[in-house]
């Protein structure tokens, strides 16, 4: 009987030092997250100042941060600012992280024989594997599925490359999706690039 009670009373013991050592993670938890809430509000309240240095400081210290939450919310805030230097600014810094560009040709309507042909040649749109990045110049290389890659370039909102085949030329709309024109043999096609 003596055991059943000191083991009944060991195991209340146990559990009443289970919840109040949960109980204390639990505070010193959302002590932390109250903390880097705060601290991320701060480095948020960095990308709306009204001094464009600032915001382009606190925009490149957040992409080059090491804490992925910082980087992820910088990548989102400044691909849908309305400051077209925070958006080229993270659309450089983007591109250290691509290393496929599936860019998406549309058939344009009462498109001719020959237009449907190059379209199914091409199999509606071109694949660029990144080989090589420069942040600094925006300058890459590329590897296509369209029979052979060359060189592109990253420029403001602007993308533009050349390839054996074909060649496009693309800029960052509104809508944070690539848009434009690619020629592959003579043939232009309205295309499209998600990088997002």
């Amino acid at each position: 009987m003596n055991n059943k009670i000191t083991l009944l009373v060991g195991s209340i013991l146990l559990a009443m030092t289970t919840l109040t050592v949960t109980q204390a993670m639990a505070e010193t938890m959302a002590e932390t997250i109250k903390k880097r809430a705060g601290a991320i509000a701060e480095v948020k309240g960095f990308l709306n100042d009204s001094d464009p240095n600032i915001r382009v400081a606190a925009l490149d210290s957040m992409l080059k941060s090491d804490d992925t939450a910082m980087r992820e919310m910088a990548y989102s805030m400044g691909l849908n600012s309305a400051d077209d230097t925070l958006r080229s600014i993270t659309l450089r810094n983007k591109f250290n992280n691509l290393k496929v560009l599936n860019i998406k040709f549309k058939l344009p309507e009462g498109a001719n024989e020959k237009v449907q042909s190059k379209f199914a040649e091409f199999g509606g749109g071109v694949v660029l594997n990144i080989e090589k990045y420069d942040e600094k110049n925006g300058q890459f290389k590329f590897k296509s599925n369209s029979y052979g890659g060359r060189d592109g370039n990253i420029s403001g909102l602007m993308l533009q490359f050349e390839g054996k085949y074909c060649n496009g030329n693309l800029i960052f709309n509104e809508e944070s999706i690539y848009s434009g024109e690619v020629t592959c043999k003579e043939i232009s096609f309205p295309a499209t690039l998600n990088i997002i």
